[in-house]
């Protein structure tokens, strides 16, 4: 047995601590600064639009929310409205103390106002009684973090508790072996059906892998409506209400609809408004019913599993399987006497917050992969859909190589017709190296060329759908807002979706571009993450990176993926290759080459040793030695972590008289270099941190300066002997005050 109860329950207990930690850390946090940062914004109401949506003013200025993305609308009472008079108040205080009311919502757009100052926020979801206050005059809200999930995961730890229960023992009580993945391949004119519901239906389990574009959720709802048919009870049990909803618009399940036998749980107005006769299961209970088919998510259906008796269903299909927790796919058994796992282990697995040392450590990777530990110790019959309606044989080869070159394409597109030179009629994956500074997780040069070429498109083809994606919130929210001001309207059309890749898994577009900004780039290459953003498009798909991306460390099938991405790759940066012209004798230059791909590990050594040397002081420099910076050769640049400047700023009224002065003097001195010489302000980015480092140490925000600059030569100036430690142990060059004034 490879894990038991108790390890089971100590990493779900250790993950549920790190989500109300994390979330508690921001709520702790002053209102002030997560407004700052992003995670609060204020709005104020002017109308409930006809579709039913609360439309909110907010100032261009504010870090806007993300399309898409989930809010608690907080009513503060009185003069608690205006984030003037909040103080030193924390969210969790504000709330405590001056919340009204609250209604959990959803940002559903963004656009242009009147006022240029200003953009309009549609939000959905609110409650009738929310609503009704908001309609009372020009409110002020407070938009801020939502409550995280906790009782799915409160569920899980009572199932796997539960040692007596011989359905989950089947999941969780598995010993470790080698169980070679090889599955039945599964061409685009086979009876997936038939073959699951004739040859395996006396199997308690069937695995279906679903590779990008093979149509998982057609094969699902055609599954799901045969078994309506022999008046079987169904239940579709899934991670997110979209991948719910987006099987009941599925043609094979629509007789059903209209004869009211799918019931889904947590049904929402505008759920209802486009499925009107889609029903709501009553409370969120459990409603198993001989020819009734019912939708639940991971979350409800889980506590279904701890309050059933005996199994409920005569079939659970699980999708999104690959984003369940291995105890919830043992969940599923308690629900259902034939259970269908249908997933992509090579696609993203479940999110989590423990962090990665503690998961190595404790080897819970298995629990939390829990469809690729199905995959890989469990012998249940298992399939693979191996021909993709979605991309072009271009596409299907480059993503095939995630899946051992075993994907092939039966799209009725092979090609499609274009005259933007950017573009490869053949489909695929197309390249665009772009220097980008290192940390800049907003790099305006990548903004502008998928800006540009995104609009290039449109004029070409109006009805295009286009996907813009990127790893990270906020390179995704400021794409949003660069958008939404520049686009010729109100608001950027909706066949445009920019999100994060995390939140896009099932979608498909014509053409999908991926950003990868030159900052914690190993996260924006993980295999699972990378093959899920690249194989949206039906037609193209252009990631954008940094030139110097291929110093990193490469997945192998990520690496094998770029390769060939670039075989056939007949585009240029910018909209056309450059003509050279001397007489007669014309040259086109159709890329550029990069001459450190060939250098010699001797070249690489000496050449390392000219790179320009670039410092970055410490705060107790600056105290010690307000001038430091006239000291440094001025060929030299100068780099002052923001956080130092915040330091010093507050320094000046904690510090004795003459250590006050020197503060003063070198916040003069540093205001009088930024315009004479080459000096900057840097902010930090955390995530360039190793996991075992306090991120939020104000010495480790100032390490991550230096490390943005670890291409170049950095040298931290720093008489203190813990910053020095972790600088050299992450290669950093340091040189103490004392060290640096005799030299």
């Amino acid at each position: 047995m490879k894990y038991t109860r108790q390890e089971y329950v100590r990493f779900l207990c250790t993950e549920l601590e790190a989500q109300e930690k994390s979330y508690e850390q921001i709520v702790k946090t002053k209102a002030t600064v997560l407004k700052d940062n992003g995670e609060v914004f204020v709005g104020m109401f002017q109308r409930i639009n006809e579709a039913g949506f609360a439309v909110f003013k907010v100032r261009n200025s504010e870090n806007m929310p993300r399309k898409n993305s989930f809010w608690s609308a907080v009513y503060l009472n009185g003069e608690m409205g205006k984030f003037r008079n909040w103080g030193d108040l924390s969210w969790n205080k504000l709330r405590e103390d001056y919340q009204r009311d609250f209604s959990d919502c959803l940002c559903a757009w963004i656009s242009k106002s009147e006022d240029s100052a200003f953009c309009l926020v549609g939000i959905k979801n609110l409650t009738i009684e929310f609503t009704e206050l908001l309609e009372q005059g020009k409110t002020i809200i407070a938009f801020g973090p939502k409550d995280p999930p906790l009782q799915y995961l409160l569920n899980l730890i009572q199932i796997v508790k539960d040692g007596q229960c011989q359905e989950t023992k089947l999941i969780l009580d598995f010993d470790e072996c080698d169980n070679q993945w090889n599955p039945r391949k599964i061409g685009a004119k086979e009876n997936l059906v038939s073959l699951l519901l004739n040859g395996h239906s006396k199997e308690k389990s069937v695995v279906v892998q679903g590779p990008p574009g093979t149509g998982k959720t057609t094969r699902m709802a055609q599954l799901a409506a045969k078994l309506l048919r022999e008046n079987k009870s169904v239940l579709v049990t899934a991670l997110t209400n979209q991948a719910l909803i987006e099987l009941a618009k599925k043609d094979n399940l629509q007789e059903f609809i209209e004869n009211r036998k799918v019931s889904k749980t947590s049904l929402t107005i505008d759920e209802k408004r486009e499925q009107p006769n889609l029903q709501e299961i009553k409370e969120n209970k459990c409603n198993a019913s001989s020819g009734y088919l019912s939708l639940a998510t991971f979350y409800l259906s889980s506590g279904w599993a701890v309050d059933v008796a005996n199994v409920p269903f005569d079939y659970v299909i699980m999708d999104e399987a690959s984003q369940a927790l291995l105890p919830m796919i043992a969940a599923s058994m308690k629900l259902g006497k034939r259970v269908i796992l249908i997933g992509d282990q090579k696609q993203l697995p479940p999110i989590v917050l423990t962090n990665e040392d503690t998961i190595n450590r404790f080897g819970w990777s298995d629990i939390i992969k829990g469809f690729q530990s199905i995959c890989s110790y469990f012998d249940f019959s298992s399939f693979m859909l191996s021909d993709t309606y979605r991309m072009t044989a271009r596409g299907a080869e480059c993503t095939g190589a995630f899946y051992n070159n075993e994907l092939r394409s039966v799209s009725v597109s092979q090609e499609f017709v274009t005259s933007i030179a950017d573009l490869n009629p053949k489909g695929g994956a197309i390249v665009r190296e772009m220097e980008m500074r290192v940390g800049d997780k907003n790099p305006q040069n990548a903004f502008d060329y998928i800006f540009c070429l995104t609009k290039r498109i449109l004029q070409e083809n109006s009805k295009a759908e286009i996907a813009v994606l990127s790893k990270f919130r906020e390179t995704t929210r400021q794409l949003q807002k660069y958008f939404t001001l520049r686009w010729d309207g109100k608001d950027y059309p909706d066949n445009i979706k920019i999100d994060t890749v995390d939140r896009v898994q099932g979608l498909t577009v014509h053409f999908c571009f991926f950003l990868i900004p030159n900052s914690s780039i190993r996260y924006s290459l993980e295999s699972e993450l990378f093959n899920v953003a690249t194989s949206r498009a039906m037609n193209n798909t252009i990631i954008v990176l940094p030139s110097t991306l291929y110093k990193e460390i490469i997945p192998e099938e990520v690496k094998n993926y770029l390769l060939k991405a670039k075989q056939g790759d007949r585009v240029f940066v910018g909209s056309q290759p450059k003509v050279i012209s001397s007489g007669d004798v014309h040259v086109k230059v159709i890329d550029k080459i990069d001459l450190s791909r060939f250098e010699t590990p001797r070249q690489k050594a000496v050449k390392s040793n000219t790179k320009q040397n670039i410092y970055i002081i410490d705060t107790n420099v600056f105290v010690n030695c307000p001038d430091i910076i006239s000291k440094i050769d001025g060929k030299y640049m100068v780099v002052v972590s923001a956080k130092v400047i915040d330091e010093l700023d507050k320094l000046k009224i904690k510090l004795n008289a003459t250590e006050r002065q020197n503060v003063e003097k070198a916040l003069r001195t540093i205001n009088r270099a930024m315009d004479k010489r080459n000096i900057k302000m840097e902010l930090s980015d955390v995530e360039l941190l190793p996991n075992d480092f306090n991120k939020k140490s104000p010495d480790n925000y100032i390490l991550t300066v230096a490390l943005k600059y670890k291409n170049e030569n950095p040298i931290l100036l720093t008489s203190d002997n813990g910053l020095q430690v972790k600088a050299k142990g992450l290669g950093i060059a340091t040189i103490s005050l004392k060290d640096f004034l005799k030299r």
